[in-house]
């Protein structure tokens, strides 16, 4: 799911330097690529994806209790990602801002893949997950509502744990795996400008208040205990940069580096767990 709106990301960030009246049917062209590609990703994942694992019937899976809730914050993330960079494509083909339709490519093909799982043996429908896809639209489309702007971004980041080698066929043998398997090594991020709140230099107008939610020792999906380890909830206190607003002077350059913004800077962090309260020089 994430490939698909990093490829988004890049199109909004590419965006500014393509010419308009080169693209006399821009909008056009554009929603005929995003349904294109999204059903051709689907067909891609059916095969690629889904084929290893024996197809049975229909069928229903509860995981809300899973991981911590991690892989619940995962679908919101996706699905606020892929309704702002649509959202973000469509109001630059036709100038008009209608969060409701990157909203709802987003819930559409979320809800296409929920029904791909139903149909695995290795998965199952999940209302839980269809309840975090609808809080990540819903969290995109709020904002752009009430404030016609995005005064909270939401953002993820990502360190290889010591955990993985204890399970690598559930955690991801490989960077690449675990980046998208191992909760244990994903946080993710609520950053707030600050600027929302106090006066700040136009210089400084780029910093943000981050607060982060992740887990440590995680090695099974409904256990919080496994062969001696014990999981725990963290929660992260820091800054980060909002990239929109980088240079505020060079209003094309930010809308490029813009595609930056789901992606957590490295600042010093406070870490609030169970067991005690940590310093990292570098909270990412």
């Amino acid at each position: 799911m994430r490939y698909f709106f990093i490829v988004l990301t890049f199109g909004v960030g590419l965006h500014p330097f393509l010419a308009q009246d080169s693209l006399k049917y821009r909008k056009t062209l554009i929603h005929v690529g995003l349904s294109g590609g999204g059903v051709g990703s689907l067909i891609a994942l059916q095969s690629l994806w889904y084929q290893p694992y024996q197809n049975k019937g229909f069928h229903w899976f509860n995981d809300a209790e899973n991981w911590m809730q991690m892989d619940k914050l995962g679908h919101g993330f996706t699905a606020y990602a892929i309704s702002k960079s649509i959202h973000d494509l469509h109001h630059w083909s036709s100038g008009k801002k209608r969060p409701w339709v990157g909203v709802s490519y987003a819930f559409a093909y979320l809800s296409a893949l929920e029904v791909m799982d139903g149909f695995s043996a290795g998965w199952g429908f999940s209302w839980p997950d269809i309840a975090a896809n609808t809080l990540g639209c819903g969290f995109y489309w709020i904002q752009e509502a009430f404030w016609q702007e995005q005064m909270i971004h939401p953002k993820f980041s990502f360190r290889r744990s010591p955990y993985a080698k204890y399970r690598p066929e559930v955690l991801g043998a490989s960077i690449s795996q675990q980046w998208l398997k191992d909760y244990n090594g994903q946080i993710y991020w609520w950053s707030i400008p600050i600027k929302h709140w106090v006066s700040l230099p136009k210089r400084w107008s780029f910093l943000c208040l981050s607060i982060g939610y992740g887990c440590d020792a995680k090695l099974v999906g409904d256990q919080n205990t496994w062969q001696g380890f014990t999981a725990r909830r963290q929660v992260y206190l820091s800054l980060d940069v909002d990239c929109s607003n980088l240079f505020p002077k060079l209003p094309k350059l930010n809308k490029v580096v813009s595609a930056l913004n789901y992606v957590k800077f490295p600042f010093p962090a406070l870490e609030f767990s169970s067991d005690k309260t940590r310093f990292h020089w570098l909270g990412y």
